[in-house]
């Protein structure tokens, strides 16, 4: 796991540790940005994290993630359509990011956090642009989820374990 706070860090170790399983875990306290992970890996998630990359940086952090991945690699995430227009959700969304918006223009250092990003099926251009092949899947979430996607997105190639 990647990230650029120690807290948030320490809570992955401390979920890492509750959580049942033995599979390796490795947490790195660094901007996501910074990473350079060369096909290393065969699957690839993010949780949560989508609000925190600017609109301009989307297409580059995806590019992060296409070269981290080896031929036949996964990127897995999950994420909703957009909520209509006449829905609150939808306006309570628009106005927190209003109110980020302000709190960046007059506060140092800004904190980057917005809601309707990586919205499905608008994500799937630039995935394709980026060089995935991109599936996604609706309905397998019961309420009050049933909005959320679940978007696969692989890197072309075959990949075999252990194959160098």
């Amino acid at each position: 796991g990647v990230d650029f706070s120690a807290g948030m860090l320490a809570e992955a170790r401390a979920a890492a540790e509750a959580a049942p399983g033995s599979a390796a875990i490795e947490l790195v306290q660094q901007d996501v940005f910074a990473c350079d992970f060369r096909d290393r890996f065969d699957i690839a998630t993010s949780v949560g994290a989508f609000g925190h990359i600017l609109p301009q940086d989307e297409e580059r952090f995806l590019r992060m993630v296409y070269a981290s991945l080896r031929p036949g690699g996964r990127f897995v995430f999950v994420t909703s359509r957009m909520p209509p227009l006449t829905s609150p959700s939808y306006w309570m969304a628009r106005g927190f990011n209003a109110s980020m918006r302000i709190r960046n223009a007059l506060i140092e250092p800004q904190f980057i956090m917005y809601y309707l990003t990586f919205m499905w099926p608008d994500v799937t251009e630039v995935l394709s642009r980026v060089g995935f092949q991109v599936r996604g899947v609706d309905g397998l979430c019961p309420a009050p989820y049933e909005s959320v996607v679940i978007v696969e997105a692989t890197k072309p190639g075959n990949h075999e374990r252990g194959a160098a």
